[in-house]
């Protein structure tokens, strides 16, 4: 492809071609850093338990808007399985731009970034602070990212008012989604006792399985709320089970099952520990139970941030953006509790964490248009 390339997706090839594979950053928060530091950026590096952070603002005092991403990518497992080599960020004829990360999401790593130096150089002196944060540990448990820059930032008595990140929402057309909140997560590791024995002696035993399967079922046909304005009803989830030797003669006399929660703002972990324990005792199951909270439900239901976004969006695309907290959970569920109103908006999102990952080039173009239309009425 010979067309000239615009900032954005320049930036964006770059960032692909490092394989910047989850904690790793691989120098993709150098570029971003040296492209803020052009325009007057102050940034700074955080670093905590293998992750690095990338914080970069300019201006200061409030209004407080930042941007929010991350640079680490899921693996592409079978490389010899795409179609195009997944860190070589080809562009095909049609302007579509090939590589793990063009769409979650690097693409938009770049538009945001690309949005604030559009930003500040049309308005060197303009109120508040803006800026960015990246971490290279978003795809994984988060140590040392998000969450940590987080506690630097209340520290620093550096609260945002708004924070919009950057994941791809849209559904099928570019500017058709917004995420306005995202649903909480709450994973158990249970594990139900019995007692192994001899298969052929079922009077000597006390099989674990059983008794599993007994739990599995209360919890997965427990209606666990109705739902809320905003959230579709909580939903449980089996997401993995190890039982058992693997001889066919021994009954297990444990049984372990990791099972997570996607709950609403109706419901919590204590609602959710609550019932789940009642139904053990009902049941008179002998289980350890362990909690890991992972997000607690987040919602914006309108303000500034979300009229400034609605009207860039309409304005670059002709879209109408629908409101959905559908989904997995973002960096944005670290970020809410400091009371900031946190919106996500990015590119289309069918092809992420897949095999030929790709995104246009044209609607990172128009992503980085909507960011900066965003900016400028939030700071008119």
């Amino acid at each position: 492809m010979t067309k000239l390339l615009s900032k954005t997706a320049t930036l964006a090839v770059s960032l692909i071609q490092k394989p910047s594979i989850t904690p790793n950053d691989l120098g993709c928060q150098d570029l971003v850093r040296a492209r803020l530091e052009s325009v007057n950026f102050k940034c700074l590096t955080l670093k905590d338990s293998g992750t690095e952070n990338l914080l970069a603002l300019h201006g200061e005092g409030s209004p407080f808007f930042l941007f929010l991403g991350h640079t680490d990518v899921v693996s592409p497992v079978d490389e010899s399985a795409w179609t195009i080599p997944p860190f070589d960020a080809l562009i095909d004829d049609n302007g579509v731009l090939h590589g793990r990360g063009s769409q979650d999401m690097k693409g938009s790593d770049a538009a945001m970034t690309e949005a604030l130096v559009s930003f500040v150089e049309k308005h060197k002196n303009h109120k508040g602070t803006v800026g960015i944060l990246l971490t290279s540990n978003e795809e994984g448990d988060a140590k040392g990212g998000t969450p940590f820059v987080v506690e630097y930032l209340k520290k620093k008595n550096l609260i945002p008012d708004y924070c919009l990140v950057g994941e791809p929402s849209c559904v099928n057309t570019f500017g058709d989604t917004i995420k306005n909140g995202r649903r909480g997560s709450l994973t158990a590791h249970i594990t139900v006792n019995g007692v192994q024995g001899h298969v052929a002696y079922p009077d000597r035993c006390d099989n674990a399985a059983h008794h599993a399967g007994a739990l599995i079922s209360r919890l997965s046909s427990t209606k666990w709320d109705e739902g809320s304005k905003f959230f579709p009803p909580s939903s449980f989830q089996v997401t993995n089970i190890k039982c058992g030797t693997g001889a066919e003669n021994v009954v297990p006399g444990s049984c372990y099952i990791m099972c997570n929660w996607r709950f609403n703002d109706a419901l919590s972990k204590d609602k959710i520990s609550i019932e789940v324990e009642r139904i053990v005792r009902e049941l008179e199951l002998n289980c350890e139970i362990r909690y890991v909270l992972n997000g607690e439900p987040f919602i914006t239901k309108g303000g500034e941030l979300l009229d400034s976004l609605e009207k860039a969006i309409e304005a670059v695309t002709g879209n109408k953006a629908q409101l959905s907290t559908a989904g997995g959970t973002s960096d944005g569920r670290f970020v809410a509790p400091l009371g900031t109103k946190v919106v996500e908006f990015g590119p289309v999102s069918n092809l992420i964490h897949k095999v030929n990952e790709a995104v246009e080039l044209d609607s990172l173009d128009k992503l980085h248009e909507v960011y900066v239309k965003t900016l400028e009425d939030l700071y008119r």
